[in-house]
């Protein structure tokens, strides 16, 4: 029966020319190679060599044999790339989900610096809303989401990720731009964007208002807080927003300041529960964990944010993506 080591033997005899360089080169002694060399002729019932002077020359038998030995040594080769690749996550393909608030802007962002260390692993990005990127991760059409906290967990394992506190947009030249801290009697009966009934930030926020007996005037709704932005820049009036979403928009074309009493907007990470938090999937999980906060520091610095220490003190520390609520890995 044909095994590796007379494999072995016989191709480094071949590719060395000679018994003693085929020794060295397995790091065997020269009985040893030339004992698996008859082992070899025996199992396979050709003849490989003629020995001529104490040489073993190549046969026609052999060095067609030889041909199809160093294809599978190739293979062999191969074969270890391959399994540095999967060590590596180079040949993976990574689903991912967003809410648009992380998928137009922080998401992409932590995609790149993933593929600077994991260029091989082809990336599938969807940009829904919560609910939906919950049901893709919940049917293992994706393998890792971020969603809001409004989502229903269940069916899924999830981490609580971001905690950002909500930021007023404000037009450019507003009047309220010259405040440090937005608070809510700031914007009695101001022009308001509000975020959808549907959005759990936006009951919050809401409640904040009629616990305070506060009333603002509500000129537009939208789903998605990139859309009070734009409807910010064209004059329409102010809005409490996610801060991730102003990575798409330019500095010079709106103003933010942060705002009092604290309101923050939850996203978790959720993960399919028959599926296994595969090393790619930890590794993008890292990768997002260590960017997180970073990421939003520097938004906050790119549109002057904080005009004094007053508005820095109420933006706050910035919390890190936080604790399981269900975790796979327990």
């Amino acid at each position: 029966m044909i095994n590796h080591r007379q494999l072995e033997a016989f191709h480094a005899v071949v590719v060395m020319g000679a018994t003693t360089r085929a020794a060295e080169m397995l790091a065997v002694s020269q009985p040893a190679i030339s004992r698996l060399i008859k082992q070899l002729e025996h199992a396979t019932k050709l003849k490989l060599f003629e020995r001529r002077n104490g040489r073993l020359i190549p046969t026609r038998e052999g060095l067609l044999f030889h041909a199809e030995v160093s294809r599978a040594f190739q293979s062999f080769s191969r074969l270890g790339a391959i399994a540095d690749d999967i060590r590596n996550y180079r040949s993976d393909t990574l689903k991912l989900g967003a809410l648009p608030a992380l998928g137009f802007s922080f998401v992409p962002h932590v995609v790149g610096s993933f593929h600077e260390t994991y260029p091989r692993t082809t990336i599938n990005l969807e940009v829904a809303n919560s609910d939906t990127v919950r049901d893709l991760v919940a049917a293992g059409q994706i393998d890792v989401g971020f969603g809001a906290d409004e989502i229903d967990i269940s069916g899924v394992f999830a981490e609580q990720f971001t905690l950002p506190p909500a930021v007023c947009a404000l037009p450019r030249g507003h009047d309220l731009a010259r405040k440090a801290v937005i608070k809510p009697a700031d914007l009695a009966d101001q022009p308001f964007i509000s975020l959808s009934h549907a959005d759990r930030a936006r009951r919050r926020i809401d409640k904040l208002f009629d616990d305070l007996h506060i009333a603002r005037n509500v000129v537009a709704e939208t789903h998605f807080a990139l859309s009070i932005c734009q409807m910010v820049q064209q004059g329409m009036g102010v809005g409490l927003i996610n801060p991730y979403c102003l990575d798409t928009v330019a500095a010079d074309s709106l103003v933010v300041r942060p705002f009092l009493p604290k309101i923050t907007f939850k996203t978790m990470m959720i993960y399919a529960p028959d599926r296994p938090i595969t090393g790619a999937v930890e590794a993008f999980r890292s990768v997002s964990h260590k960017m997180a906060v970073p990421f939003l520091h520097t938004l906050m610095q790119r549109f002057d944010v904080f005009i004094n220490g007053e508005g820095e003190r109420a933006f706050g520390q910035l919390t890190e993506p936080g604790p399981w609520i269900r975790n796979p890995l327990a």
